[in-house]
């Protein structure tokens, strides 16, 4: 089933980071991550100390080209938009934001939280911060629980692979 969606409403877009606006060439990265307790380490020290160039040397992603011009197209209308990442530390958040900034642009703030259960709460704050509805919100995430959670609340929720799907022939 087609999502439909009307861009002219939204008011407020949140996208995830990680296989969302970056697309991880290497499939196994979590699983390699949490191989070792030193593997684990050795990722937030280089995202820590390497943040210009991690995610396009030492992890390498590339950015999500469907996404990519939703964004430019919600960027053009003013909407407030937000990466909103599941984080355990926030040693990588400057590699993160390297990373939007160099494919996506200066119009999203980088937020985190401390898994994907508090992803809801951050985003009834969001809701509440711009005044807005449901229904205004735009959420982009590869987490498909989110995805389902969301979309029950009434917020415009996508996996990635569904923006390339939609009519976005008004971008």
């Amino acid at each position: 089933m087609e999502k439909k969606i009307d861009l002219n409403l939204i008011k407020v877009a949140i996208f995830d980071f990680d296989d969302t606006l970056a697309i991880h060439k290497n499939r196994d990265y979590k699983k390699q991550r949490s191989e070792s307790k030193e593997n684990s380490i050795n990722y937030y020290l280089s995202a820590y100390l390497y943040p210009d160039s991690y995610y396009e040397s030492i992890e390498p992603c590339l950015p999500h080209e469907a996404i990519y011009h939703l964004i430019k197209f919600l960027a053009r209308r003013n909407v407030k938009m937000y990466c909103l990442s599941g984080m355990k530390f926030s040693f990588n958040l400057k590699a993160k934001e390297n990373f939007i900034r160099k494919h996506y642009g200066e119009d999203i703030e980088v937020l985190f939280s401390r898994n994907q259960e508090t992803k809801i709460e951050a985003i009834e704050i969001l809701k509440k911060l711009h005044n807005c509805n449901y229904n205004e919100i735009l959420f982009v995430d590869d987490f498909e629980e989110n995805v389902k959670i969301l979309n029950d609340l009434g917020i415009n929720s996508f996996l990635p692979d569904e923006i390339s799907l939609l009519d976005l022939k008004q971008i």
